[in-house]
């Protein structure tokens, strides 16, 4: 097996990747490597500490189910589905801004009628609010 330095070990991972049919995942795979690896350089991450992030993916993982998806959670913890979401929308001035559901989404709520009171249980002093939505034409 060769022996690599640890800018050698990039760029044969990179090479690696040379038979793979997608240009867009081929690119992404390669800019994943070089992002990563950049990482581990730049903090000179310990055996331990790859040991833990293994361990805490690994613990994630084993928590999802088919109605639990826990790594979106972690993407929205992370703010990547917000990152994500802001790259896919740039195009975008004079709208309002896009969100993601993000970590706190209860699932759809229950269809109410026109001036219903949202809040019943709550003390305090009521608020009416009125808006209107539009596209950027108006």
């Amino acid at each position: 097996m060769p022996q690599f330095n640890d800018t050698e070990l990039t760029a044969a991972v990179i090479q690696s990747f040379e038979e793979v049919k997608n240009p867009r995942i081929k690119f992404l795979m390669e800019e994943l490597v070089k992002s990563l690896h950049g990482l581990v350089r730049k903090t000179d991450l310990t055996f331990a500490e790859w040991e833990y992030a293994i361990d805490f993916l690994t613990r994630v993982g084993q928590k999802c189910t088919p109605s639990r998806q826990e790594f979106i959670l972690l993407s929205d913890v992370l703010g990547v589905s917000m990152l994500v979401d802001a790259v896919n929308h740039r195009e975008r001035e004079g709208a309002t801004e896009t969100t993601v559901l993000g970590p706190f989404y209860v699932g759809e709520h229950k269809p109410m009628p026109h001036g219903t009171d949202v809040s019943p249980s709550l003390e305090g002093e009521k608020m009416f609010v009125q808006g209107r939505v539009t596209n950027l034409a108006g």
